[in-house]
C-alpha cells in the first residue's frame, strides 16, 4: 500500500505545536534573563529551567517545525501532481490508491512526455522546476559546507605545518571529509533531473525517488554535527600533540591513546 504521509489536519497540528513550543521556549529564556538580575527563583527551579530551555525545548521545537515544513511540502507535492488534498487521511484509509479514486483527482490524467529515446514518462509538466529547485538547494547547502571544510583544512595545515609528521593524518582525514561533502552535493544535484528521479507521491512512475528538501536538510544537519564534532576533536588532539612534543614520553602516550580510539 502507498500510504498517505500527511493530511491538512496533520499540518495544522504540527503548526500549532511548533508555535506553542517556540512561545514556551521564548518565555523560558525571558524568565531566565530576568531572574539573572533579580534572583527570585529558587536555585533548583532556575537550574531546571536552564536544562529545559537549553536542550529539551529547542530540540522539541526544532522537531515540530521540521514536521510542519515536511507536511507542508508533502501536501504541496500532492497538489502539484493533481491529487485532491485530504482533510483527513483516515477517510481514505491512508491509501494513495483510494485518494486517486476521488472524482476530483487529476493524478495520472496528465499527458505523457516523450524523451529523446521515445520512452514515455509521466510528467508533472510545468511543475517540475519546483522539484528541481529542492535538489539544487540541497546541493548548494552541501557545497557551501564543503567550501567551509576547505577553509578549515587550509587553516589546519597552516596552523600545524611545523609538525605535520605527527598530525598529518588528521589533515588527510579533513581532505577526505571535504571530498565527501562535494560528493553529497553532486548526489543531490543529479536528482534535479525529472527524467531520472521522481517525487515520493508520484508512485506510479518507475523512476527513482529523489530526496526532498526537509528530509535532505535533516540528513545534512546530522552529518554536519558529526563533521563539526570530528573537526573540533582533530584540532584539540593536534594541540595536545603540539604541547606534548616537549616531552617525548608524553607524546608516545598520546599517540597510543589516539590509536586506541
Amino acid at each position: 500500500m502507498n500510504k498517505i504521509k500527511y493530511d491538512k489536519k496533520d499540518k495544522k497540528i504540527y503548526f500549532t505545536l511548533s508555535v506553542v513550543t517556540t512561545i514556551i521556549l521564548a518565555v523560558c529564556l525571558i524568565v531566565l534573563m530576568w531572574d539573572k538580575d533579580v534572583e527570585v527563583l529558587p536555585a533548583a527551579l532556575y537550574a531546571g529551567l536552564i536544562i529545559v530551555a537549553s536542550f529539551f525545548l529547542p530540540v522539541l521545537s526544532f522537531a515540530m517545525w521540521v514536521m510542519f515544513f515536511d507536511s507542508h511540502m508533502y501536501l504541496k507535492r500532492l497538489k502539484m501532481h493533481g491529487f485532491v488534498i485530504p482533510n483527513n487521511k483516515k477517510d481514505y484509509d491512508s491509501d494513495l490508491d483510494k485518494l486517486v479514486g476521488d472524482e476530483d483527482n487529476e493524478y495520472g490524467k496528465r499527458s505523457i512526455v516523450f524523451d529523446n529515446d521515445g520512452d514515455g514518462k509521466q510528467s508533472a509538466e510545468n511543475n517540475q522546476s519546483a522539484d528541481c529547485n529542492e535538489s539544487k538547494a540541497l546541493a548548494l547547502i552541501s557545497w557551501i559546507i564543503a567550501l567551509g571544510m576547505i577553509g578549515y583544512t587550509v587553516f589546519y595545515f597552516i596552523r600545524f605545518s611545523h609538525m605535520l609528521e605527527n598530525v598529518g593524518f588528521f589533515g588527510i582525514l579533513s581532505i577526505f571529509i571535504t571530498i565527501c561533502w562535494f560528493i553529497f552535493g553532486f548526489n543531490y544535484f543529479k536528482q534535479r533531473d525529472a527524467k531520472k528521479y521522481r517525487d515520493d507521491v508520484d508512485y506510479k512512475s518507475p523512476l527513482k525517488v529523489r530526496k526532498h528538501l526537509v528530509e535532505g536538510i535533516a540528513t545534512i544537519v546530522i552529518l554536519l554535527a558529526i563533521t563539526v564534532f570530528g573537526a573540533a576533536n582533530m584540532y584539540t588532539m593536534s594541540k595536545y600533540v603540539e604541547r606534548s612534543k616537549e616531552n617525548p614520553e608524553e607524546l608516545v602516550q598520546v599517540v597510543d591513546d589516539i590509536m586506541k580510539l
